[in-house]
């Protein structure tokens, strides 16, 4: 797994393989939750089309969603425990580069 895009502070882009994973932040004032996610086809095509603009207006999105109280669009894809770890391991690996 490695950390390809990032937004400091706001989102990160994962690739492993054919798999993308997006680790966001939704700053919800009092209280910031990190959500890990696994992309869909449709999301990988529109980052392969059009790269890092994609992957803005997705977390833009989501975090629209979020402030409405709909989480929907993030619960509905969370990223397993082991893509969750590896995901970190990631960060990790990158920080020190």
């Amino acid at each position: 797994m490695n950390l390809i895009e990032h937004e400091p502070h706001f989102w990160e882009l994962y690739q492993e393989d054919i798999y993308y994973y997006l680790g966001i932040a939704v700053d919800m004032s009092s209280v910031v939750s990190c959500w890990d996610l696994v992309l869909t086809q449709d999301e990988i095509l529109d980052y392969k089309q059009y790269g890092r603009k994609s992957i803005e207006e997705l977390t833009k999105s989501m975090v629209a969603s979020a402030y409405k109280g709909d989480f929907s669009a993030m619960e509905s894809r969370l990223a397993s425990s082991k893509e969750k770890q590896a995901m970190q391991a990631a960060f990790k690996q990158w920080r020190v580069q």
